[in-house]
């Protein structure tokens, strides 16, 4: 579980509630159906227009991961190219089969090494697997940012409606009210769901995002060493680029690493 996702949805609702509450109103009549009706689904149907439903429906599903943390450690992940790197070094790419792999991007570099591609086989396929996962990500990231450019406009929308029924019914003061709250309303439902949800949401993924693209990537530069039959402690040295300078491994670090392997 991501803390901070979780943490600053928490705040969020802590300061809205503790707004509302100040000002000596209770949350309730904060609650408007028809300015909810008009803002929540009005930007659901206009998002659902912009993308086809199986990239829609799969973007909310993919929202969840903005709430996991980073499975993809990346100074593990480089430990385990350098062992591979060293056993390929000493007994060959053949012995790479006998490895058992937990992430299925790893386990199809390896195969191929083991199936004799040649190198630059492996990189462009490599290549074209980042590319399209990177592609896949980003179809969230757009839908959750579409949500954000929508919501507003639901919103303005939502105070026009306000506006003209209180123009037309200005001779009944007890109808002003209503339809000045409906109109004021949608435009805080639409201000919210873009600034509070949607928009730090898509900022999330593509965060995540950024995270395997650095780990598809790592693994791939990790191969192509492999490949080329590099001293392990070369791509030892390349792959710690990917690692903050105050976070790098020293040499003998990397020979632990190596023996217990």
């Amino acid at each position: 579980m991501d803390k901070g996702s979780v943490i600053g949805m928490l705040l969020i609702l802590l300061a809205i509630s503790a707004g509302i509450l100040s000002g000596g109103e209770p949350l309730l009549s904060y609650i408007s159906l028809p300015s909810i009706s008009i803002v929540v689904i009005g930007t659901f149907g206009a998002v659902m227009i912009s993308f086809r439903p199986q990239i829609f429906f799969a973007a909310l599903i993919n929202t969840v991961q903005a709430f996991k943390t980073n499975v993809h450690d990346i100074e593990s992940t480089i430990n385990t190219c350098i062992k591979l790197a060293d056993k390929s070094r000493k007994e060959g790419l053949l012995a790479l089969e006998a490895e058992s792999y937990d992430d299925p991007f790893v386990e199809k570099t390896m195969e191929m090494l083991v199936d004799g591609y040649d190198i630059p086989s492996v990189e462009g396929l490599l290549n074209k697997e980042i590319y399209l996962t990177r592609e896949r990500n980003q179809l969230s990231v757009k839908v959750l940012t579409t949500f954000s450019e929508f919501a507003p406009a639901m919103g303005m929308v939502g105070t026009l409606i306000g506006l003209i029924a209180m123009l037309q019914n200005m001779e009944d003061p007890d109808s002003i009210g209503p339809s000045m709250a409906v109109a004021l309303l949608t435009t805080l439902y639409g201000a919210l769901i873009a600034n509070g949800i949607t928009t730090p949401l898509a900022k999330k993924l593509n965060a995540r995002s950024n995270e395997i693209l650095l780990y598809q990537t790592l693994v791939k530069d990790a191969a192509i060493k492999i490949m080329h039959g590099e001293n392990p402690k070369a791509t030892f040295d390349f792959l710690q680029t990917y690692v903050e300078s105050h976070k790098r491994k020293s040499s003998d670090q990397m020979k632990n690493i190596i023996s217990e392997g």
